[in-house]
C-alpha cells in the first residue's frame, strides 16, 4: 500500500509544478463589422480620428461627419470645397488635411465647431508635419523643424536638429516639446525662446510626459523617469532590450514595448510589476482601452489584437480577416480602424469587455402620449436574452416587464401614458451565462403642459420680453 501512496504523492507534485503562471483569456472579443458607405454617392474615407470621446470620419469628398462611437449616429457635418488625400494628422482640438489637387495644400479646421483656421502652402511635398496644437504648427524638412503660430499675427521659430539625432516632437498645452539624442527642448508661443536641458541618459525614441516627468527609453537599455526642471533623474529601470516607442500611461502604472517582444509594467516609484508575451511583432503603436493595453500585430493582411489587462493581469486576442489602412484609434471604449474589404474601404470595431449599453429615443422632447423607442447594445455577449422593465423612479412596480430576444440592433417600443421620473432597467443574459445589466432615469413631460411653457417661451422670446434663465420683464 505504500507504493500507490508514494505514486499518488508524486502525481500530485507533479501536477502543481505544471500549473506555472500564465495568462488566459478573460473573453474573446467579438469584432462588429460596420461599413462606412451609406449611399453610392459616397466616397472613401481619408481617415478617422478623435475629438471629446466622439469619432471624427473625414472622407476624400471633403465631408467630414462627428460621430457617436456607440451607434455611429451623426453628430455633426460639414463639407469642404475640396477633395482630400488619404492621412490626416489632429492634435489640441485642430485637425490638419491634406488637399488632392496640385498645389498641395493644408487645411486647417477647428473641431468643436469644423471652422476652418487657415490654409498654408507647404514649401514642398517633401515638408513633414511633426506635430499640430491648439495654435502651434510643428514642420520638419531635413535638419530643421519650425514652430508657427496660425493666428492673425504669426510667429515662427527654427530649430536645427540633425535628422539622425531627432526622436520625437510633441505640443503639450501651449509647449513644444522636442526630443534630441541628447537634450530637450522646450518652446512657448509667442517669443519661442528655447530652453534647453541635457538629458541623464542618451534618448533611443520617443518619450512620455506625465505630471512633468518625462519617461523615456534609453540607448543604455533603461527606462528612465527624468525631471526636466530639476534636471535629475528620478529613477532608471533596465530593460532586456532597448525601448524606442513613447512610454503609454497605464491608469497609476507606466507600459513599454521594448524590441524583446513583451509587454512590461512599471510602478510610479520604477518597480517592475507585471509583464507578458506579445506572441508576435508589433503592427502599430499600441492604444489604451480602459484597463487594457491594445497591441496590434503583424501579419499586416490578417492582424490579430491583443489585450493585456494590467489590473487582472490576463490577456485576450482577437484575429482579423483584413488588412488594415491606417493606425487604429480608441474612443468610447471601443478601438476603431480602417479595413480593406471587398473592394472598399470600412469601418470596424472592436472591444473586449463585456456588457450591454441602452439608449433612449427621442433625447428629447420625452412627452405622454408619444412613444419612446428603447435600443439595446450587447457587447461580447453570446446570442443574448434580454430582460427589460420600467418602472416610476420611486416604486418598484414595473409599468413595462418583457424578455426580448438578440436582433440587430434590439429595439423595442413603449408609450408613455403619464408624466414622472422613470427608471429603465436591462438585464443582459449571454448563452455561456455571463449576465450583463444596464440602468438608465429618464423623465417624461405632460404633453399640454409642456406645449404650454415652450410657446409661452417663443412668444415672449419674440415681443423682446423674455430673458433665458430669469424673470419676464414688466
Amino acid at each position: 500500500m505504500k507504493v500507490p501512496s508514494l505514486l499518488i504523492v508524486i502525481c500530485i507534485l507533479m501536477g502543481a509544478c505544471a500549473r506555472t503562471p500564465r495568462t488566459v483569456p478573460e473573453i474573446t472579443p467579438q469584432l462588429e463589422e460596420r461599413p462606412l458607405k451609406h449611399t453610392e454617392a459616397d466616397s472613401e474615407p481619408a481617415g478617422i480620428t478623435v475629438y471629446k470621446n466622439h469619432l471624427v470620419v473625414i472622407r476624400k469628398s471633403g465631408t467630414i461627419l462627428k460621430l457617436d462611437p456607440l451607434n455611429l449616429e451623426k453628430v455633426m457635418t460639414a463639407q469642404l470645397t475640396d477633395k482630400i488625400r488619404p492621412g490626416i494628422i489632429s492634435g489640441g482640438g485642430k485637425l490638419l488635411l491634406r488637399t488632392e489637387e496640385s498645389p498641395l495644400r493644408w487645411i486647417i479646421l477647428d473641431l468643436e465647431t469644423f471652422r476652418e483656421i487657415n490654409r498654408i502652402t507647404p514649401a514642398s511635398e517633401s515638408e513633414q508635419v511633426a506635430a499640430i496644437g491648439h495654435n502651434i504648427l510643428v514642420t520638419q524638412k531635413q535638419n530643421k523643424l519650425v514652430a508657427t503660430t496660425f493666428d492673425s499675427d504669426p510667429k515662427s521659430r527654427e530649430i536645427e536638429i540633425p535628422v539622425a539625432d531627432f526622436r520625437a516632437c510633441r505640443i503639450h498645452g501651449d509647449r513644444v516639446l522636442i526630443l534630441s539624442r541628447t537634450e530637450l527642448i522646450q518652446l512657448q508661443p509667442p517669443v519661442f525662446v528655447a530652453q534647453r536641458s541635457k538629458l541623464p541618459h542618451p534618448a533611443a525614441g520617443d518619450f512620455l510626459l506625465r505630471d512633468e516627468y518625462l519617461y523615456y527609453g534609453g540607448e543604455n537599455r533603461l527606462l528612465i523617469k527624468w525631471a526636466p526642471r530639476s534636471r535629475k533623474p528620478e529613477w532608471t529601470a533596465p530593460l532586456p532590450r532597448i525601448l524606442k516607442l513613447a512610454p503609454i500611461n497605464a491608469g497609476k502604472l507606466v507600459a513599454v514595448l521594448p524590441q524583446d517582444q513583451h509587454i512590461h509594467f512599471f510602478t510610479p516609484g520604477g518597480g517592475h510589476t507585471w509583464w507578458s508575451s506579445l506572441n508576435g511583432t508589433r503592427l502599430y503603436p499600441p492604444l489604451r482601452l480602459d484597463e487594457n493595453i491594445a497591441v496590434f500585430l503583424y501579419p499586416h493582411h490578417a492582424p490579430e489584437i491583443r489585450f493585456f489587462n494590467w489590473k487582472k493581469h490576463t490577456t485576450a486576442s482577437h484575429k482579423g480577416a483584413n488588412p488594415l489602412r491606417d493606425p487604429p484609434l480608441a474612443v468610447g471604449g471601443r478601438l476603431f480602424f480602417l479595413v480593406e474589404s471587398e473592394g472598399e474601404v470600412r469601418l470596424h470595431t472592436l472591444t473586449n469587455r463585456r456588457g450591454v449599453e441602452i439608449e433612449i429615443k427621442p433625447e428629447f422632447p420625452r412627452v405622454s402620449g408619444r412613444s419612446l423607442e428603447f435600443r439595446i447594445s450587447p457587447i461580447n455577449l453570446i446570442r443574448p436574452e434580454f430582460n427589460l422593465s420600467v418602472r416610476r423612479r420611486k416604486s418598484k412596480t414595473p409599468v413595462l416587464n418583457t424578455k426580448l430576444l438578440r436582433t440587430d440592433p434590439t429595439i423595442t417600443a413603449w408609450l408613455p401614458r403619464d408624466s414622472g421620473e422613470y427608471v429603465l432597467e436591462v438585464e443582459a443574459i449571454s448563452k455561456d451565462g455571463f449576465k450583463a445589466k444596464a440602468r438608465k432615469q429618464f423623465s417624461v413631460h405632460d404633453l399640454a403642459e409642456f406645449t404650454r411653457v415652450h410657446v409661452s417661451a417663443i412668444q415672449a422670446a419674440c415681443h423682446g420680453d423674455y430673458v433665458a434663465g430669469g424673470d419676464a420683464k414688466p
